[in-house]
C-alpha cells in the first residue's frame, strides 16, 4: 500500500492537480487526462477493464469543483461535467502520473 500524499493542490488556472508524495516526488496531473482515467463502472468496464470514456470525450475546459478524501487511501473528485463517482486510490494516481502525458 502506498502512503498518502503529503500535499494535494488544485491549480485551477492551469487545470492541473499537483500531488506531493512523502518521498518528495511531486506529480502534476492534467484535469482532462485525470477525468478520462476515472475508475468508476460508468467510465471503465468493470469486467474487462476497457475504457468507456476516452480523453477525446472530456471537454478541454473541464474543472475540478470539489475533492473529498476517502478514508486514508483515496480521493473522490467532483468534476464540472457533473461526474463525481470515481474513487482515485493513491496507487491509481501514482500509476497515472507515470503513464499520462505531462502538462
Amino acid at each position: 500500500m502506498i502512503d498518502p500524499p503529503s500535499n494535494i493542490r488544485a491549480h485551477q488556472a492551469e487545470q492541473v492537480l499537483e500531488i506531493t508524495w512523502p518521498d518528495g516526488a511531486a506529480d502534476r496531473l492534467p484535469y482532462r487526462a485525470l477525468r478520462a482515467e476515472c475508475p468508476c463502472a460508468s467510465c471503465q468496464d468493470e469486467w474487462t477493464g476497457e475504457r468507456i470514456i476516452q480523453v477525446e470525450h472530456v471537454r478541454e475546459d473541464i474543472k475540478l469543483e470539489g475533492l473529498e478524501m476517502v478514508g486514508t487511501y483515496a480521493i473522490q473528485p467532483t468534476w464540472s461535467d457533473g461526474h463525481s463517482t470515481g474513487i482515485y486510490t493513491w496507487e491509481l494516481l501514482r500509476k497515472a502520473a507515470a503513464d499520462l502525458p505531462k502538462p
